[in-house]
This record gives structure tokens, C-alpha cells and sequence, in this order.
């Protein structure tokens, strides 16, 4: 008996995860829907949970299409969800009052998408048209607002909706009784959207700008700036910036009056005045030493002023380099040759293989 009981026991355990299974697959696939559709809302609609403790239940505004009789509109309606979602279609029911041939008396809508999947010959639907699990709200809700200019009067809800609304389209509005009646039904929901301050698009940016979100950071800007603000406030008050520019200010000093002492030198017998260009280096010789520089004398670019001693020369110092550089220009030079190239090498004689020793007697 005990064991019976155990048995029965685990079974009904079994039985309550295999229900709670699917119970939390759809908790968690409306929940994931609902964060995105608000983090991205979609122009046409918006989402809000009716109880924020119950992801089944949704309550859904849709703003009529912009270019239609059912412009400026304020649709309000409310959606459930099975327990099984997304492996079942959730069902919609409009609480506005709505005039439209696919939604019965009581609000309720009918469109194949919301249709379970299964065929019927007589409903004139595909099976491609009804639910399956890859739908989603955003699909539904679009679906939802493409149907209200272009109702399905194959298979109607509401038979006099139909009626009139095919009058009016076969008579090119001239019979505008299905007009009239949804213009009518668009004000007075326009009038409730004021009460409840809400801002209806009327055109059709106005209706694409209202899928559009202002992003969350946007709102931390003003620290991120005073974050900048502070670092630059950091910098005066470690005086870094004020340092740097002493000491530039020092070196350029340096080298305006290291250029007043070149503005009158000697270089190549001539005096160079303060309108002629001054050069730091004088002009090398053959073996690239400066003027008048020794064998051990420093390279010109090592210390300027060390350079700067060795440019003033004596006259007779000088004319020698003046010789010594028109003799040097006078030498023509001799043009550059490539190796000739060895000879080629004789080919090899091919070699006999010795004879071999007689062999012992």
C-alpha cells in the first residue's frame, strides 16, 4: 500500500512540472517580448501590462494610420495570452467602439493570424496565414493596423460593416455612411486621448517618430560633461599646463637670441647681415667636417654652439678652403661601373673510372 502511494505521489509530481513546464516557457518568452517592445517601441502602438504581477493580460493602445478614415484615431484594446504562448495565438479584444468588418459587436477581433493551426476548407484561409510559434506581438499589432484599411470581407464579423463598407468602396465614396460613421468614432476617441493626455500622431513623420525612443544615457550627459569639466579643473590646479608653456616660452627666448648672434658671420668670404638667412651649420666639406674643423673636431650635429666657434676663420684659413673647394668642383667625377661578371666556368670532362687491378695469380 505504501508503495502504491509513493507511485502516486511521484506521478502527480510529475504531472505538476510537466504543466508548469510550458507555464514558465511562456512567462519567459512575454517577458522577453515586453522589455524589447519597450526599450524599442514600434510606431502604431504601445504596450503596458494591465497588472504588473500578470504577463498575460496586455493592454494595447493603436493609433489609426495616417492617409485613412481612421486617422487620429485612439483604439484602445487589451490582449490575453494562453498558457501555452507561443505555441498558441493570444486572442484581441477592442474596449473602443469600432466600426470595421472583422471585429464583431462586442470588440472582439477576427484575422487569421490570431487563428488556431489547423486547416479549414470552408474558412478560405491557408494554413500559412494562421498562428504559428515564430509570431510574435509585434507581428500581431502590425497585422492588426494593416486591417483596419484593408478589411477581409470574405469572411466578416460584423455583416453590416461589411455591407457598408463595400458600398462605399464600390460607389467611390459617394455612399460615405461607413465613412461618416468611422469619422465620428475617430473624434470622440481623439477627445478621450486629450483627457488622457495623450499626443495622437496626425501625419505620417509624426506617426514613424512615435516608434521612435529617446536612449537612456541621453539623460547622463550633463555628468558626463561636468566629468570633463572636472578633469580640466584638476590640470589648473596642478598648474601642468602653466609649467609647460613657461618652458616653452624660456626656449624660444633662447633662440631668438641665438639667432641675433648669427645675424654677422663670415661663411665663404661674405657677411651675412640681418636681411640674409642665417645657418645654423656651415657648409661641410668633402669629408663632411665644418669649417676650419680639425680631424677630432666634433660632428655639426652635436651642440650648436660648438658648431657656431668653428664657422669663424682666420683669412688665409679661409682662402685655403676656398682653393681646396674649386679644386674639389674642378674634379670631374668618375662614373659609377658594375663589376663585369665572371667568366663563365668550362664545362667539366667527364671522368673515366680507373681500370681495375689485375686480379692475383
Amino acid at each position: 500500500m505504501q508503495e502504491q502511494q509513493q507511485q502516486q505521489q511521484q506521478q502527480q509530481q510529475q504531472q505538476q512540472q510537466q504543466q508548469q513546464q510550458p507555464l514558465n516557457r511562456a512567462k519567459r518568452s512575454l517577458a522577453l517580448e515586453y522589455s524589447s517592445l519597450q526599450r524599442e517601441p514600434v510606431e502604431g502602438f504601445r504596450v503596458n501590462l494591465m497588472n504588473e504581477d500578470n504577463l498575460f493580460e496586455w493592454d494595447v493602445a493603436i493609433y489609426g494610420p495616417p492617409n485613412t478614415i481612421y486617422q487620429g484615431g485612439y483604439f484602445k484594446a487589451r490582449m490575453k495570452f494562453p498558457t501555452d504562448y507561443p505555441y498558441s495565438p493570444p486572442s484581441i479584444r477592442f474596449l473602443t467602439k469600432l466600426l470595421h468588418p472583422n471585429v464583431y459587436a462586442n470588440g472582439c477581433l477576427c484575422i487569421s493570424i490570431l487563428h488556431p493551426p489547423f486547416d479549414d476548407p470552408l474558412s478560405g484561409e491557408l494554413a500559412s496565414e494562421r498562428w504559428n510559434p515564430t509570431q510574435n506581438v509585434r507581428t500581431i499589432l502590425l497585422s492588426v493596423i494593416s486591417l483596419l484599411n484593408e478589411p477581409n470581407t470574405a469572411s466578416p464579423a460584423n455583416v453590416d460593416a461589411s455591407l457598408m463598407y463595400r458600398r462605399w468602396r464600390d460607389s467611390g465614396g459617394r455612399d460615405n455612411e461607413y465613412e461618416r460613421t468611422v469619422r465620428r468614432q475617430v473624434r470622440s476617441t481623439r477627445a478621450e486621448a486629450e483627457r488622457e493626455g495623450v499626443v495622437v500622431p496626425m501625419t505620417v513623420e509624426e506617426y514613424c517618430a512615435s516608434g521612435a525612443k529617446q536612449p537612456a544615457y541621453e539623460e547622463d550627459e550633463p555628468d558626463t560633461m561636468d566629468f570633463y569639466a572636472d578633469d580640466l579643473d584638476d590640470d589648473d590646479d596642478l598648474d601642468i599646463g602653466d609649467d609647460v608653456y613657461e618652458e616653452e616660452e624660456e626656449e624660444e627666448e633662447e633662440e631668438e637670441d641665438d639667432d641675433d648672434d648669427d645675424d654677422s658671420r663670415v661663411s665663404r668670404g661674405k657677411v651675412i647681415n640681418r636681411s640674409a638667412p642665417s645657418y645654423s651649420f656651415a657648409p661641410p666639406l668633402s669629408r663632411g667636417k665644418p669649417w676650419g674643423a680639425a680631424d677630432n673636431a666634433r660632428e655639426p650635429w652635436e651642440s650648436r654652439s660648438e658648431a657656431r666657434r668653428s664657422q669663424t676663420l682666420p683669412v688665409q684659413a679661409r682662402k685655403a678652403v676656398e682653393e681646396k673647394l674649386s679644386e674639389d668642383e674642378d674634379e670631374e667625377e668618375l662614373p659609377l661601373s658594375l663589376p663585369s661578371p665572371p667568366p663563365p666556368h668550362p664545362p667539366r670532362r667527364p671522368t673515366l673510372p680507373l681500370p681495375l687491378p689485375p686480379p692475383p695469380f
